[in-house]
């Protein structure tokens, strides 16, 4: 992100009055108490020595109806998946949050929700001398740049340094195009991510391979990475994410944005 376009997001952030993202509640009309729930907290936009600017997304409200995602998931297809995790019910207050950070350029808020995401992950710390990295799903290099940031690889820095894991960022490429998966139902999105993706066998030949994305609905994007990871020999893939919501229609069409 550009120096004046962060500057003017970090105003915005404190100079309008403060209001959930969801509900519009005034949040000075909704203080947190001890309980809070990890999405109700605020949000660090600024922060250099001494000061620090916060600033917060939802109420206590709308953040408690963001359910966790009780265990794993099992995705059609999933072959080359060894487990997927996601760490919550996706939902329209989850959409909001994800929004913000991949479309309003709140890149601040990876580092707060993979903080909020980890609790409700299985610990994928490992013993000293094991292969176990962390790979967030990429974008391919014109999406990437037009963004300014990959939102996945902003909330894998985070839970890699969680579990005390290496994150191998160029382990995993994407090397073709694709048309946005938001606009496709599910059989075009498994066409869509065919060949798109490529892994280097050198980084990770033999190595668990957690794979972080932000949200899976039909699971077409992990599973396409995974396939590609399993070609360059590694031993086992686990896919996290943020959210999760089956919203597979019976005869294609198109789904939500994810």
């Amino acid at each position: 992100m550009g120096g004046v376009s962060w500057l003017a997001q970090c105003a915005l952030d404190f100079l309008i009055d403060e209001r959930c993202h969801k509900c519009t509640a005034p949040l000075a009309d909704a203080p947190m108490n001890g309980a809070a729930p990890s999405l109700a907290t605020p949000v660090t936009v600024f922060s250099l020595g001494a000061v620090k600017l916060t600033t917060r997304l939802l109420c206590e409200t709308c953040a408690l109806e963001i359910k966790p995602w009780p265990g794993e998931v099992i995705l059609p297809g999933q072959d080359a998946l060894s487990r997927v995790y996601p760490a919550f019910a996706t939902d329209e207050r989850l959409l909001v949050l994800i929004h913000l950070l991949k479309f309003a350029r709140r890149e601040r808020i990876a580092p707060w929700l993979a903080h909020a995401m980890a609790p409700h992950l299985p610990d994928f710390s490992a013993p000293a001398g094991s292969h176990r990295v962390v790979i967030p799903v990429p974008m391919d290099r014109s999406s990437e740049r037009r963004r300014g940031f990959n939102q996945a690889e902003e909330i894998a820095w985070p839970l890699a340094r969680h579990w005390g894991l290496r994150i191998e960022r160029r382990a995993l490429v994407k090397v073709r195009h694709t048309k946005p998966q938001s606009t496709l139902g599910r059989r075009e999105r498994l066409v869509n991510l065919e060949c798109a993706f490529e892994a280097d066998a050198s980084r990770i030949r033999d190595a668990d391979v957690i794979l972080v994305d932000d949200l899976v609905t039909t699971g077409a994007t992990v599973t396409a990475c995974a396939r590609a990871l399993r070609a360059a020999q590694a031993r086992s893939i686990f896919a996290v994410c943020a959210g999760y919501r089956d919203e597979t229609p019976a005869e294609g069409g198109a789904l939500p944005q994810s």
